[in-house]
């Protein structure tokens, strides 16, 4: 029996509700059917021209995304405009694009936990749980390393499983509690302060952040977002093969929008 839009979907929500989402987030389907039967399932952890090529010349039927296409309502599909344009070739071609986000975020096993196992980090709760009663569930994590460890070093292993370049902020000090959000994660600042965290590690930190961090007396490693989530994408793309075994799973090695000397082996 073939697989279907649907299908995949129905998986995924399996493990991560589309109620964890956050209410401001759009996930599922985003444009297409989920009726439609997929041969070749493609991942990416957003839509972005080069995705758009490789999804047309490898014939994939369905993309599964992080990011959501439609952050914004659109008000019309103009084939000339840059973004428009993209989506439009793919409704024109009958391909069908879902996404998960920050409900994958929240689930146990996520895109943020599965970062902390690769880590060693000992997952003990939710920094931000979607519920009271669900404490494992909900963006970022706090939990314990199983032996102290510098700075230094986290910053140096969590460079080499995400691929890219790791800024620290703070002392070179060893630190055992550790929270985490993969991604952009520094409006959980006050949950972090508040679970005893010694260390932070997300992305897109502002300077005036980092220097309230400094002052704090807490740890902070900065990292690349799109490589502290794509780490999780490969992973997803190796479980949904194993859960559907006739269907052809290939994974988009896209790229951060940010070059550094890092990309050129410097």
């Amino acid at each position: 029996m073939a697989v279907t839009v649907e299908d995949i979907c129905d998986y995924i929500e399996s493990w991560a509700p589309a109620s964890w989402a956050e209410e401001w987030d759009r996930v599922g389907l985003q444009f297409g059917s989920l009726r439609a039967p997929v041969e070749h399932l493609g991942l990416a952890l957003e839509l972005t021209p080069s995705v758009v090529s490789w999804m047309i010349s490898r014939d994939v039927d369905c993309l599964l995304t992080h990011h959501p296409v439609f952050f914004k309502p659109l008000r019309r599909l103009l084939a000339e405009d840059p973004w428009e344009g993209l989506i439009l070739e793919l409704i024109q071609k009958g391909k069908t694009v879902i996404a998960y986000h920050t409900n994958l975020d929240a689930a146990p096993e996520g895109v943020t936990e599965a970062l902390a196992q690769a880590l060693g980090l000992r997952c003990e709760e939710a920094l931000r749980p979607v519920a009271p009663d669900l404490p494992g569930v909900g963006l970022g994590r706090v939990g314990r390393l199983p032996e102290p460890q510098k700075i230094s070093e986290i910053a140096r292993k969590l460079s080499r499983i995400i691929r890219s370049p790791v800024s620290w902020v703070g002392e070179d000090r060893e630190v055992c509690r550790v929270a985490l959000c993969a991604g952009s994660g520094w409006d959980l600042w006050p949950e972090v302060l508040s679970k005893g965290a010694e260390l932070f590690i997300t992305g897109e930190v502002k300077h005036h952040a980092a220097r309230e961090a400094e002052l704090a007396g807490v740890g902070l490693l900065v990292a690349d977002h799109f490589a502290m989530e794509n780490f999780f994408w490969r992973q997803l793309a190796g479980r949904l093969s194993g859960r559907f075994p006739g269907l052809r799973v290939s994974f988009f090695e896209d790229k951060s929008p940010f070059r550094t000397l890092f990309d050129q082996g410097g």
